[in-house]
């Protein structure tokens, strides 16, 4: 074999890899781009609902209802998910997790303290289907749809 196929054939096996290592780049950038798709659809799923009523209301009334999703905050603040107008609850009071198949309810060192079933709240606690939550003058109750 002369020199010059020598090379020719080097060049070839040489572009061959060079598109293979690009295929396989893409088809990698491709498969990141679905899994991030998935993962935003998801976080923009609603996983259920928040009730929420002053404590002198019936919560069966339903008379706010806010989504719940799997970060969900709560607060009077506009920037919250779920927002409590009310002097007593604070810009950012308290956050609802979703960790695998449990719901967690945590105080974010709020002045007045967040209420679960009459219990102050000192650590983050999984919650249950029916559980009552009191922020300030707010009893809320969560429906989780999981």
């Amino acid at each position: 074999m002369s020199p010059a196929v020598f090379l020719f054939v080097l060049r070839i096996v040489g572009a061959i890899l060079l598109l293979l290592f690009l295929a396989i780049i893409a088809w990698l950038i491709y498969q990141d781009m679905r899994a991030t798709r998935a993962a935003i659809a998801d976080r923009q799923r609603q996983h259920g609902s928040i009730r929420a009523a002053r404590l002198d209301e019936d919560l069966a009334a339903e008379q706010i209802v806010f989504p719940l999703s799997p970060v969900t905050s709560i607060g009077r603040a506009t920037s919250n998910t779920v927002v409590l107008e009310d002097d007593y609850v604070s810009n950012e009071h308290a956050l609802l997790m979703l960790r695998g198949q449990q719901w967690w309810l945590e105080d974010l060192n709020s002045r007045n303290g967040t209420l679960l079933n009459g219990a102050r709240l000192t650590e983050a606690t999984v919650i249950s289907p029916g559980d009552v939550i009191v922020i300030g003058n707010m009893q809320l109750k969560v429906d989780p749809s999981t």
